[in-house]
């Protein structure tokens, strides 16, 4: 009972005799429309922003012939449930079709507002929650595969820039970045490593509770800290005993859309060197991972467009190769997560009204 009234209190915005938060919504409203005003002007300026136009671009990537696009999406679709074995090891007893219809409906809410994670979180642990998985194993299952899709992207990024590098083959110009990214990914593992250290948890409790000693009450901080500390355990159990299929689903979702990337630049004529393909890809995937956009629309296509031109690419080649891939990892997501969402949620509602009926006849 002590629990519930604390849950009460904190849920209904206030603790103790501090005030009542106000709402935000309005304020997230239009922050969402700036955000997607942006994307809009970024996106619609980037023809002319490289020299060229949208006639060209649009031009370009209606040639691509429709057995190609259908090669395409094929290798989208093939992505995608490589990833699924990341999500299946990292919560057991997902199955490998739930595994893939939370990452169509995770990335669609993500693709479509900003800083959309934490909201397709939100609708995973939903649907987790509806398929029977407690609370303690859902917490588990997200900080692994965010832990796993993170550490995972920058690896593979840091890993093919470095390779590049140490061939010989990448530009003078881009050596600086390479250092940065390389230098990104030992930060984050060490970070990694500590926190899921024994004395590292410890410390970031703690700390977690310092801060929040003054506006919850400390059984409730207690009782958080243990259950931080039981979850790490767990985590690192996780980690230690299914890190083959966490790790194999992870890399071999972010090398074939290197694939895919350099499949759509080579149907648009944009065909770069080996060294400025990794660039442009790696610039696509660390601006697309920044929430100020959704996806990092705008930013994204402009970084790797520039890096494209750089490497001696047409500039409507390049746009039109740039737009296509992202097309297919952005776009595409939107409808196909939506109706497999809507689809979800339909035969969810047709089964529980057939239960429904069952009990009331018997």
């Amino acid at each position: 009972m002590e629990g519930d009234q604390d849950e009460a209190v904190v849920g209904g915005g206030h603790v103790g005799n501090l005030p009542r938060r106000p709402l935000l919504l309005p304020r997230r409203f239009v922050l969402g429309l700036a955000s997607f005003a942006l994307a809009g002007v970024c996106l619609w300026q980037l023809p002319r922003l490289v020299g060229t136009t949208w006639e060209a671009v649009l031009g370009l990537v209606d040639a691509v012939p429709g057995g190609h696009l259908l090669a395409l999406a094929a290798l989208w679709g093939i992505g995608l449930w490589s990833y699924s074995w990341t999500l299946t090891g990292a919560l057991p007893g997902l199955s490998q079709r739930r595994a893939l219809l939370l990452n169509l409906t995770g990335s669609a809410v993500s693709n479509v507002l900003p800083a959309g994670g934490a909201f397709g979180v939100w609708l995973n642990t939903s649907m987790l929650r509806r398929w029977g998985f407690g609370f303690r194993r859902i917490a588990d299952f997200t900080i692994t595969s965010n832990v796993f899709d993170v550490i995972g992207k920058l690896g593979v990024c840091g890993a093919a820039l470095a390779a590049t590098a140490l061939l010989g083959r990448l530009p003078a110009h881009v050596l600086a970045p390479t250092a940065g990214v390389v230098a990104l990914v030992a930060v984050a593992a060490t970070l990694a490593a500590v926190a899921f250290s024994r004395s590292g948890s410890a410390v970031l409790a703690r700390r977690v509770a310092a801060v929040g000693r003054r506006r919850v009450g400390l059984r409730r901080i207690v009782r958080c800290r243990r259950e931080a500390l039981a979850l790490r355990g767990q985590v690192r159990r996780t980690i230690r005993g299914r890190w083959r299929p966490l790790t194999a689903g992870v890399v071999s979702y972010v090398l074939l859309q290197g694939v895919l990337f350099g499949a759509c630049l080579h149907l648009t004529a944009a065909v770069p060197t080996l060294s400025v393909l990794v660039v442009a890809f790696v610039v696509d995937r660390l601006v697309s991972s920044v929430p100020l956009t959704p996806a990092g629309a705008g930013f994204a296509e402009a970084g790797a467009a520039g890096v494209l031109l750089a490497g001696g690419a047409a500039p409507g080649a390049a746009v039109a190769g740039v737009l296509l891939y992202r097309a297919f990892v952005v776009l595409l997501e939107v409808p196909v997560g939506g109706a497999a969402l809507a689809g979800w949620w339909a035969l969810r509602r047709r089964r529980r009204g057939r239960l429904g009926a069952e009990a009331g006849a018997a």
